[in-house]
């Protein structure tokens, strides 16, 4: 009982030191959130940066055009040619590869009531990729 007691002291006190140590990033129009590391820059039109500027992200909600999850995977299949398409569901939209600027990116979309939103992150090298990784997989719907 002392072990159970100690081990759920420890998660809490790790949970609340992680939680302090991030901050949120939200789109422009306020409808979609990420978790970043406080060091992090944010500027408030959505674009996040780590402090070493090797990993970039844009968090945005489209008000025209993208209104369904089909739709974005129409039009980030046609620009982003070469990426993996890695989830393809009714909920969840995920794909990875090569950003326009030719760096390693993740990319996303979810749905946000009527609207969607979509996050690109890129990142510099693979010692990066699981941190860029770890920030698509933040993106929520406020």
């Amino acid at each position: 009982m002392k072990n159970i007691c100690l081990i759920s002291c420890l998660l809490l006190i790790a949970l609340t030191a992680t939680a302090a140590d991030t901050k949120t990033a939200t789109s422009p129009e306020g409808k979609c959130a990420v978790t970043v590391p406080l060091t992090w820059t944010t500027d408030g039109l959505g674009g996040v940066n780590s402090p070493d500027n090797k990993i970039s992200a844009i968090v945005r909600s489209p008000k025209h055009g993208l209104t369904s999850l089909a739709d974005v995977k129409q039009m980030a299949s046609g620009i982003y040619k070469g990426d993996k398409v890695t989830k393809d569901s009714t909920s969840d939209f995920q794909m990875e590869g090569k950003s326009l600027n030719g760096k390693p990116n993740f990319y996303r979309a979810i749905p946000a009531g009527a609207q969607l939103c979509i996050l690109e992150v890129t990142y510099e090298n693979p010692a990066s990729a699981s941190e860029a990784k770890a920030l698509i997989d933040s993106l929520k719907a406020k």
